[in-house]
């Protein structure tokens, strides 16, 4: 029976401060579009109920069941409220407990049965503080969380009563950096280093982002992308472009009067449609990468050729072919029948944190206590990143410099087509040496 409640120290990072908090409100816009109740592109646009129960089984692989004691950690979700609507990851999030435990033996040495105590904190400041709490109270040895809102305020609290977090993705600098945190996926890749990493990997010479003019994004990106772009060994334009500008010919105009051959753009939807158009409109003819958050199923309309040649970076596979995706569809199609796999931008990490959390804790053993569980997750060796198109992930410290608490190092890209689908397979972009100080 699922429990559902209603209701420092940094590691040397002295002047990367600075720059972690540039990508830190960067993730901010990436983790509020994440919340998106569009589909998303991409896709296989399968949902749970079409998958047959045969290849289901298939895709799952051999049954090994979970016979030790119940391992019960907590799990904190935003929710709904009135703007947004995050309930579909929690069907995921419980594929995936019932998936490790019947499939995967259980978490750790131990092959102890997973639980999740799921706290609904309604995207409120008092409600995360409240989850926290209580999850403090329930003396879980960790808290696990897709992406919040409330991130602050969450790991706040928990790392005043000792309690570790693991994060698929956060927007909070010092989750990137403090103690007890671990977080799986790179933002920080994703949107800034990956375009970096793949203008060079594309020979291009002269480079520009156009980025909606909000401080969260335009003042990381002046931060950012000069950094990464030099490490890529390519000048850079940053472009602020004000929101709801429809025409944005000129500052295309001028972008291709001066020989850039790569452009990036950060934005949403409607931002980036107006960004696209106009450069299809000028028959600009160099590369051009968005990041997932500026699609939605149908946005392709509304640009001429829609998003063919067009490359974007994330972190999270979507493709049919990729392993952890037929993983992920067969467990919805045989655990939450009735839940779409993409319902929104943020179902498919209800499943990856905690498939995550098993892949890290796989050397744990004995009674499992926040310390125990630290010990195991930043001991692990290498492990397949969920959705990460073959990547690996290690909470080691290692993997980025200027965030030493996030578990990978790379982003992932894919060209796509008239509709935003990715063409082929998804690349993986290691990005190590274009974050370097």
């Amino acid at each position: 029976m699922v429990n559902v409640h209603q209701g420092h120290p940094t590691r040397g990072m002295s002047g990367r401060k600075v720059v972690v908090g540039a990508a830190a409100s960067m993730a901010l816009l990436v983790s509020a579009c994440g919340s998106s109740s569009s589909s998303t592109p991409g896709s296989s646009g399968t949902t749970a109920t079409t998958a047959s129960g045969a290849s289901a089984a298939s895709a799952l692989g051999t049954p090994d069941a979970a016979t030790g004691p119940t391992l019960t950690v907590g799990y904190i979700t935003d929710g709904q409220n009135g703007s947004i609507n995050n309930l579909s990851e929690i069907p995921a999030a419980q594929a995936a407990v019932s998936y490790i435990n019947g499939y995967l033996g259980g978490v750790g040495a131990g092959h102890d049965v997973l639980k999740l105590d799921v706290c609904n904190d309604q995207d409120t400041p008092s409600g995360a503080t409240n989850c926290a709490n209580q999850m403090i109270t329930a003396k879980v040895p960790i808290v696990l969380n897709n992406t919040s809102g409330q991130d602050g305020g969450i790991y706040s609290a928990l790392v005043a009563g000792n309690v570790p977090m693991m994060t698929y993705q956060t927007a909070v600098a010092a989750q990137l950096t403090g103690k007890l945190s671990y977080v799986l996926s790179n933002g920080v890749a994703s949107s800034f280093a990956a375009p970096a990493a793949l203008a060079k990997q594309l020979g291009a010479k002269q480079a520009a982002i156009f980025g909606i003019d909000v401080p969260a994004v335009t003042g990381p990106a002046k931060q950012l992308d000069p950094l990464f772009f030099k490490n890529a060994g390519l000048p850079i334009d940053v472009v602020p472009i004000a929101p709801g500008t429809a025409d944005m010919t000129p500052q295309v105009q001028a972008e291709i009067s001066k020989g850039t051959n790569f452009i990036e753009v950060l934005g949403d939807v409607s931002f980036c449609t107006s960004a696209l158009k106009a450069m299809k409109t000028l028959n600009y003819s160099g590369t051009i990468s968005i990041i997932a958050q500026c699609q939605d199923a149908g946005s392709y309309k509304g640009i001429p050729g829609g998003y063919a040649g067009v490359y974007e970076t994330t972190v999270a596979s979507t493709l049919p072919s990729d392993p952890d995706v037929k993983i992920y569809e067969a467990a919805m199609s045989k655990y939450a029948n009735g839940t779409p796999p993409f319902a929104n931008g943020v179902t498919q990490g209800g499943f990856a944190v905690v498939l995550g959390f098993a892949r890290a804790t796989k050397s744990l053993s004995g009674t499992p206590t926040p310390a125990s569980i630290e010990a195991a997750i930043t001991g692990m060796a290498p492990a397949t990143m969920p959705f990460g198109a073959g990547g690996t992930f290690q909470c080691n410290g290692k993997q980025l410099a200027i965030a030493p608490d996030v578990c990978s190092s790379g982003a992932l890209s894919a060209k796509l087509d008239t509709q935003g689908n990715p063409v082929g397979s998804f690349t993986n972009l290691d990005t190590s040496a274009i974050t370097k100080l």
